[in-house]
């Protein structure tokens, strides 16, 4: 392992490792690496973690193969990367393809076009063999036909030939109906989209030295087979619905099945087939490879200490809200967290102006001059300069400051999922957000919504760049509350949290006992309401009082915002005097 070339050592830390040699995608953003295997492992696993994220909301929990793991996790074979540590990035590659290709089958539900079809159809069992693996590899197709539409099509890519690569090393002799599944995935799969349209060509050694070849057994099948792929590329990945993307699907896979068995019908189909092999023969082959039982062995003796390693790098509050609450056994659990997205900049320049303008009218002024300038106001004290430098002027200058810390508290819960109405409350969040930043340098910005069962916090300004979380789940405002009211630090002055929701909370303790501690730690809790309609806003009105007001407009925001401030009992400029 030797350091980059581009980074110099000047007595601070690496900020990189590179190892000698190694090709990678991963290796352009992955950095945070181990040479320790256990903590090598936890971190790639986090990485994973936050990519499959963002592919969708039901994608699950990924794991190592060996890990504890949920009906609704995505496993992943740790075989490819395991032996040298930090992991090269052309290995990690293979595990986030993997991962990719996993998220997508559950956010297309794949699961489910294999229960339509377990339903719908009842082949004989010769055959209804052969139409699993069918089905099975089809759908791993479009889950990488829908991955290649983004740069995740790198990963797969990968991963698909690392899965093609290794399939290979148990093909039966041919003809065999898993040789022929797999040459599909390759030419259907294929991100330049253009090799499913030419006729299959074999190109093997055994080819070329002119004793058989396989493509007169697998030239017809195969264009029964890409006849299809066309219309899951272009067709079904319009569709808006999931459900008629499974229906359309399954529908497609039905109407050239039988055309594909008429081709196939007596070929083994691969070493587990229960028709056409030996029975000794699957029973020898079916045993374990004795390197993946070692594999799984060696996860099962790390699996606690690499879920200790990934669970160190939340922040968990539940235990911390309940101990605050009177309701405790209703708190739903909640954690913090960073996996967030970049956001785009829609800062509002005009309300941005209103905006500034009404802090400033609350915000503590300092002046502070410089003196000893060529050009100015004339300062008497300086006046035995004139002869000699003439340095006789000075400049007042005026700074704003908002004494107290401020925080916004945004909720992205599920009702705030429709497109429209999210953007116009990121123009509000981000624009007030740098209004009060302007005035005060410690400002920070959190956001919550419900993903598992979970509530979690997520600070969503950092570094001078506004990030964003998907909007989704149910509304645990009161714990939301408690735990960014947690996150603050202990400081001479007080802060205020200025939650921006859109209606009541619906889940967990509730916002009373959040409210009463805001108080009992001097914590200026305030409220905007955005586009409630009238059964929230009186909930709401009920839950926080006088410390509450609604924007209907983006234009009213300014007013609105300068006449909640008033209604606090513990004004900005009360305690600033």
């Amino acid at each position: 392992m030797i350091s980059s070339e581009n980074t110099k050592w000047r007595g601070k830390a690496q900020e990189r490792f590179l190892i000698s040699g190694e090709t990678g995608y991963s290796e352009y953003w992955r950095r945070d690496k181990s040479p320790v295997e256990m903590l090598e492992l936890a971190k790639l696993l986090h990485g994973i973690r936050k990519i499959v994220s963002h592919i969708g909301r039901n994608t699950g929990t990924v794991v190592w193969d060996g890990m504890m793991e949920n009906p609704d996790s995505i496993t992943l074979d740790p075989s490819p990367i395991f032996g040298s540590y930090p992991i090269p990035a052309s290995r990690a590659d293979i595990a986030i393809g993997l991962a990719v290709q996993g998220a997508y089958r559950k956010t297309e539900w794949s699961d489910h076009v294999k229960n339509m079809a377990q339903t719908k159809f009842n082949l004989p069992p010769i055959y209804a063999y052969k139409f699993t693996l069918f089905l099975e590899m089809a759908e791993r197709i479009y889950a990488d036909i829908v991955s290649n539409k983004s740069v995740l099509g790198v990963y797969t890519e990968k991963a698909r030939h690392w899965r093609t690569e290794k399939a290979a090393k148990k093909y039966i002799s041919p003809p065999s109906f898993t040789e022929l599944l797999h040459i599909w995935w390759k030419m259907a799969a294929d991100r330049s989209q253009d090799a499913f349209r030419h006729e299959y060509r074999d190109t093997s050694v055994v080819q070329m030295a002119g004793t058989i070849s396989i493509g007169q057994y697998y030239t017809r099948p195969l264009i029964v087979l890409n006849s299809i792929v066309e219309k899951l590329i272009t067709e079904c990945t319009s569709l808006q619905s999931v459900t008629d993307r499974c229906e359309y699907r399954l529908n497609l896979y039905t109407s050239i099945f039988e055309e594909v068995l008429d081709c196939v019908k007596f070929w083994p189909a691969d070493r587990n087939d229960p028709f056409l092999l030996a029975t000794d023969f699957r029973e020898d082959m079916g045993k374990e490879d004795p390197d993946q039982e070692a594999v799984k062995a060696t996860l099962l003796s790390f699996a606690d200490e690499i879920e200790d390693n990934l669970k160190g790098k939340k922040v968990d509050f539940t235990d911390q809200v309940k101990s605050i609450v009177a309701n405790f056994g209703e708190v739903a659990r909640v954690e913090g967290n960073d996996i967030v997205m970049p956001s785009k900049n829609l800062i509002d320049n005009a309300l941005l102006y209103k905006l500034k303008t009404v802090l400033q009218s609350i915000a503590q002024r300092s002046i502070s001059y410089s003196r000893g300038l060529d050009s100015g106001k004339i300062d008497r004290t300086r006046l035995f300069r004139a002869p000699t430098t003439g340095s006789i002027f000075n400049l007042k200058k005026a700074k704003y400051e908002l004494f107290n810390d401020i925080v916004l508290l945004v909720d992205c819960t599920g009702s705030m999922a429709e497109p429209v109405k999210w953007s116009k409350v990121s123009v509000i969040y981000q624009t007030l957000f740098m209004a009060i930043v302007s005035y005060n340098s410690n400002a920070r910005i959190f956001a919550y919504n419900e993903r598992k069962d979970t509530c979690r916090i997520t600070e969503i300004y950092k570094q001078g760049k506004f990030y964003s979380i998907i909007p989704n789940g149910r509304t645990a405002s009161g714990e939301a509350i408690i735990a960014t009211a947690l996150s603050l630090k202990q400081s001479r002055r007080k802060p205020f949290i200025i939650h921006i929701t859109d209606g009541a909370s619906n889940w967990g303790c509730g916002v009373t006992d959040a409210i009463r501690y805001c108080r009992e730690r001097k914590i200026h809790l305030l409220t905007l309401g955005l586009e409630c309609d009238p059964m929230n806003k009186t909930a709401l009105s009920k839950e926080h009082g006088e410390l509450i007001q609604f924007v209907n407009s983006v234009d009213k925001l300014p007013a609105v915002l300068k006449s909640l401030l008033a209604s606090s009992k513990y004004s900005l400029v009360n305690t600033v005097k």
